[in-house]
């Protein structure tokens, strides 16, 4: 189900459920150490303005990571980040494609640290609106709200 090059599977190393709970626990610390915003379980269904940031991981586990968030969320961390009130749209796109990057990079770390498997991903990318990659399936989607009740949702999609 989670493959890798060769035989070998992230199941055959790690758990659904530990992948789950390793995801969580990252999105959650990441988001509030980089840009100081909370995010809880659950779903909002606002149905609002969303943006989305998206990367392949391609070397060691293959699989790809979507978050995508209601903008406001976005334009709360570019904000944050660069503690100022008014940012452009280039700016909330450029710090969107850094924070996830960082996700990104953190989660490769700890999939390294339990499964000694080192992973690469590709420069995330930036899109307007709900993005859903081609010739991929969600395996699992976490969702979430922010401490101003944002919807975020990160998606864990498997090649086809």
């Amino acid at each position: 189900m989670f493959s890798l090059k060769g035989d070998v599977t992230v199941e055959t190393v790690m758990s659904q459920e530990k992948l789950i709970e390793l995801f969580d626990h990252i999105t959650k610390e990441v988001t509030e150490k980089v840009a100081g915003i909370r995010l809880y379980e659950g779903e909002v269904s606002s149905g609002k303005d969303l943006c989305t940031v998206y990367t392949v991981f391609e070397r060691g586990f293959h699989f790809s990571l979507s978050l995508c968030v209601e903008t406001s969320l976005f334009i709360r961390l570019t904000q944050n980040i660069m503690e100022e009130e008014e940012v452009s749209s280039q700016d909330i796109e450029d710090f969107s494609k850094e924070y996830f990057n960082v996700l990104c990079g953190n989660i490769a770390s700890k999939l390294f640290q339990a499964t000694k498997i080192a992973s690469r991903f590709r420069i995330p990318s930036f899109y307007r609106g709900r993005y859903e990659p081609e010739n991929h399936k969600n395996q699992f989607v976490l969702h979430y709200f922010s401490d101003q009740n944002e919807d975020a949702q990160l998606t864990y999609h498997m090649p086809v």
